[in-house]
């Protein structure tokens, strides 16, 4: 080989210089992993970067913030409709209560049994939530009250006649702060008392 190169010097040279021209032509593609990119570039992919991460993170706290309403939403719904439903089916449970009680007051009242209808009424309201029952006289007189304090009171004092006028078994939510139960008393031809079962509100 040194032999053919000896005899060959030119075309040693020429392999030489091609392969310089070689290098020098790539030789920016090997200091790429040592380049600097200079200062303004370097800070605009920064930037870049600080824009992306920033808007990814907008993104997914919206997309969460979405999906919290929505839920919240579907709560409040769900929850809404879960207290219609048990206002109706305690309304209806009042309702049969204050049937069968309005039957037992009837029957006492109608011979005049005062003392067996006030145990009847002490003992409601010692059920619980209940603050007090009062019967009242249809021509406005209390005829018995389970707080004491009313008692020479008249039951116009105690409930509007807006209350004591009602025909027939209701509900009321909210009559001077108190949920309260009225209950007509009929005799045989007309309504003869009204029975008012006063409640303790529920504290949320």
């Amino acid at each position: 080989m040194s032999d053919y190169n000896r005899q060959n010097p030119n075309q040693q040279s020429k392999a030489d210089n091609l392969f310089s021209q070689f290098n020098s032509k790539f030789e920016w593609m090997a200091q790429i992993p040592t380049m600097q990119l200079p200062a303004k570039y370097a800070g605009a992919l920064v930037g870049l970067i600080i824009v992306v991460i920033a808007w990814k993170m907008i993104a997914v706290s919206k997309v969460e913030s979405d999906m919290a309403k929505k839920l919240e939403s579907e709560r409040t719904i769900i929850t809404q409709q879960a207290r219609e439903y048990a206002d109706q089916q305690y309304v209806k449970e009042e309702e049969r209560f204050g049937q069968v009680l309005s039957w037992a007051v009837r029957g006492e009242l109608i011979r005049n049994n005062v003392d067996q209808i006030d145990q009847y009424l002490s003992e409601i309201v010692r059920m619980k939530d209940t603050e007090r029952v009062v019967l009242i006289g249809e021509d406005g007189q209390l005829l018995v009250s389970t707080d004491k304090r009313l008692e020479e009171a008249k039951g116009t004092e105690i409930f509007p006649k807006e209350i004591l006028n009602l025909q027939k078994i209701s509900v009321r939510s909210d009559v001077d702060g108190k949920k309260i139960l009225v209950v007509p008393v009929m005799g045989l031809n007309k309504k003869i008392a009204t029975l008012v079962v006063s409640y303790k509100q529920p504290k949320f």
